[in-house]
């Protein structure tokens, strides 16, 4: 086959000889299982083995041998049911924040009103990450508390901490302008 290596065109055998063995009816069976065999296995054999290396030096050992690969994949990759709701529920509020303060209400509603997409920059935004911790929502404890400084200033995050710091923002269209604004321009920490 010929294959484009950052603009130079290189012949690649897939078998021993291949340059000199013609593709015809009777072996194109051979041509196609060796063709799919180089482009998944060869052709990513050395980066996949580097990879392998990594993975093995981290989360290597006996204990692989006691997960499923979904339990496995979970564990590493993080949970995927966000459960909103339940974040709502297992937040805490500091200062002179309840879940039933004005603004909190109003940061509420602008979250649950966001698509998925957002709420998972928010995530990124609050946590530095867009994951779920494996045992779910009701293990990330959200902590919300006013800040002063008025509502010209945006929410800030404090991620080690999973705080969020809220000003009292009194309008829907302010709040929702202000958190867009944090989430959109925030960089987080995460391995993507």
């Amino acid at each position: 086959i010929t294959e484009d290596n950052y603009g130079a065109t290189e012949v690649l055998e897939l078998v021993p000889n291949g340059e000199n063995i013609y593709v015809n009816k009777s072996n194109r069976q051979d041509f196609v299982d060796a063709y799919i065999n180089y482009v998944f296995n060869a052709s990513v054999a050395p980066l996949f083995e580097g990879f392998s290396a990594g993975f093995h030096k981290v989360c290597g050992g006996r204990v692989l041998d006691l997960f499923q690969p979904s339990e496995l994949q979970a564990m590493i990759i993080g949970n995927t049911n966000y459960d909103w709701t339940e974040l709502e529920k297992s937040t805490e509020y500091k200062g002179e924040y309840w879940a039933e303060h004005p603004t909190i209400k109003l940061f509420w509603e602008v979250f649950h009103g966001l698509p998925l997409e957002k709420k998972k920059l928010f995530l990124l935004f609050l946590t530095g990450s867009d994951r779920i911790p494996i045992l779910g929502m009701k293990s990330l404890k959200l902590v919300i508390q006013p800040t002063g400084g008025g509502e010209h200033y945006l929410p800030v995050a404090h991620t080690c901490f999973n705080l969020l710091d809220l000003p009292k923002y009194t309008s829907i269209e302010t709040l929702r302008e202000k958190l867009l604004h944090a989430i959109d321009h925030n960089q987080g920490f995460n391995l993507a």
